[in-house]
């Protein structure tokens, strides 16, 4: 019955803190900034339609969190409206999302995703079907993001057409490519297509393209490590579980002494720690041990206090073993004759021996550090992002400023000095000089600013007076809390307000809160009702296995 109350209450609080969420993000520039001025006379261009409506290109790159939101805000922003002097001429954008996936991937439910706690289309969602009617009559339905033409028009003094109805004014698509580099100082993309080699013009870019993951820094690591960001991985990972799966139970039947099945995760930040986890739900910890290797000196060290204690708390009940100030050195093949016949050789191929050096922080400058080497089954990597090579490859072929990391350096208002139509969000830019955290919120907040700077930068270019030309706004990061998984019935939350909250009930708020922050509330409505529904069905199952009893035959 308890139950059954607390329920309702969880989703409540969810919507609640969902609507809380939302609502800097979306309407900082109305909330926080002087109204807009109203934009006045506007002149034809090059890219201008027949009917002289101006049609600037705007090119985002990237499909991440950043890079979608920036797609959906676009269109919100009043762009149409009569140019005083010249007609009916009007700017309407034609607004272009460049990614190399079809997919849009929601990284924070990947892992119920690989365990069927989530579909294909809750978690990745094709970029097509996101964008479809954005930019249309129908974006007021669809887009995840409130239609602020109207507050903003009325803020700035202007009306709505007079028969009340006023036809949406963006032309929004998705193409499907990658990207070669981008020729700043000519306004072109280049990108690769199964067609060939293209360029896209554009009036204004923004690169969103994320961090870069790369194992080529160890040895060995590219060919046994498999990263866990993208759908292609979450597959290949249920294949791999199912693999152990399949050599575990066949130990089991035979009483053989199997091979010791262990699973490392490289990294100790949100990604690793909420993988190690589920990896211990899904896989048991009688059968199997999980390693989780940090590099720093505690996992989880960006972390709130309580998530961090939550977190670490439940890796010490689960029986994962912690390794701090340790780093991968090498990783080798591993095969010394000694593996069961119950092994496949398709799980034979991916063990490998990962070689680890551990700092002694207790001993400065004596000796070496202390060398172990783990015999591994199955190796994840969730480490921080480094540059792949000293090649230049993708956005990095350009001449716009990088930092050593690789991150595009930008103004506090996101656009790239001597290029003001560039702008660059999410973790592939850096703001100021202490980057900000490589989160999904940070970039959400930065697609807002940027969509947003990006409307006054071709409003200044195409109005006929000075004084009309609108201020570009500095980005201002606003932490709204974090939530974790810490396995399938159990996470722990953190909230701007001071709400902490761990357990079942911070599990289901947990995925009510991601439901509410899917691109669209279509996605969100879909992610609710289905997500829900798993829960539902998997915690009846967890609870008949734990009433039933064993029959006494005797």
């Amino acid at each position: 019955m308890s139950s059954l109350i607390s329920l309702p209450l969880v989703m409540a609080c969810g919507f609640i803190l969902c609507a809380a969420s939302q609502f800097p993000t979306a309407l900082a520039y109305v909330g926080f900034h002087a109204a807009p001025k109203r934009i006045s006379t506007l002149y034809a261009t090059s890219g201008s339609s027949d009917d002289g409506v101006i049609q600037p290109h705007i090119v985002i790159l990237g499909g991440g969190f950043g890079g979608i939101n920036s797609a959906l805000t676009l269109p919100t922003l009043p762009w149409s409206g009569a140019a005083q002097g010249i007609g009916t001429t009007s700017v309407k954008p034609r607004i272009t999302l460049i990614d190399k996936s079809e997919r849009f991937v929601f990284l924070p439910l990947l892992y119920e995703l690989c365990v069927d706690d989530a579909s294909i289309d809750e978690v990745a969602p094709t970029f097509k079907s996101l964008l479809s009617g954005v930019g249309t009559n129908k974006l007021s339905t669809l887009s995840g993001l409130p239609d602020l033409s109207d507050a903003l028009q009325l803020l700035s003094g202007d009306s709505n057409d007079d028969d009340g109805t006023k036809e949406r004014n963006c032309e929004v698509s998705f193409l499907q490519a990658q990207v070669e580099g981008i020729d700043a100082n000519n306004n072109q993309v280049v990108i690769n297509r199964p067609s060939g080699i293209e360029t896209i013009n554009y009036d204004a870019l923004i690169i969103a393209t994320g961090a870069e993951v790369s194992c080529d820094a160890v040895p060995g690591a590219s060919q046994f490590a498999l990263p866990f960001y993208t759908v292609e991985q979450c597959f290949e990972l249920k294949r791999r579980l199912s693999l152990i799966d399949n050599y575990l139970e066949e130990v089991r039947a035979s009483s053989e002494l199997g091979q010791s099945t262990n699973v490392v995760v490289v990294g100790g930040g949100y990604s690793g720690v909420e993988l190690a986890l589920n990896l211990v739900d899904r896989l048991g910890s009688n059968d199997v041990q999980v390693t989780l290797v940090h590099r720093g000196k505690q996992v989880l060290e960006y972390a709130t206090e309580h998530n961090r204690n939550a977190g670490m708390e439940r890796l010490k009940s689960a029986g994962v073993n912690v390794m701090t100030s340790t780093s991968v050195a090498e990783v080798s093949s591993w095969d010394d004759g000694t593996h069961s016949d119950n092994m496949s050789e398709t799980l034979r191929k991916q063990l490998c021996a990962v070689k680890l050096t551990t700092s002694n922080e207790l001993i400065e400058d004596e000796g070496e550090p202390e060398t172990t080497q783990l015999a591994t089954t199955l190796l994840l990597w969730t480490a921080g992002s480094t540059p792949t090579s000293i090649r230049n490859a993708g956005i990095r072929n350009s001449v716009l400023p990088r930092d050593a990391m690789g991150r595009i350096l930008t103004s506090p208002t996101l656009n790239v000095a001597n290029y003001p139509n560039v702008f660059a969000i999410g973790d592939c830019s850096r703001p100021k000089k202490v980057p900000y955290p490589g989160t999904a919120q940070v970039a959400m907040q930065m697609a807002t600013v940027a969509s947003w700077n990006i409307y006054a930068t071709l409003s200044k270019k195409y109005s006929s007076r000075e004084q009309d030309s609108l201020k570009l706004l500095p980005f201002s990061y606003l932490n709204l809390g974090e939530m974790m998984t810490l396995g399938t019935n159990d996470a722990t939350i953190s909230t701007l307000g001071g709400i902490e909250l761990s357990g079942p009930a911070a599990s289901w708020l947990r995925r009510l809160v991601y439901a509410v922050r899917m691109p669209t509330p279509g996605q969100g409505l879909f992610a609710a009702v289905d997500g829900s529904s798993r829960k539902i069905a998997r915690g009846a199952l967890r609870n008949a296995r734990r009433k039933s009893k064993p029959v006494d035959w005797k």
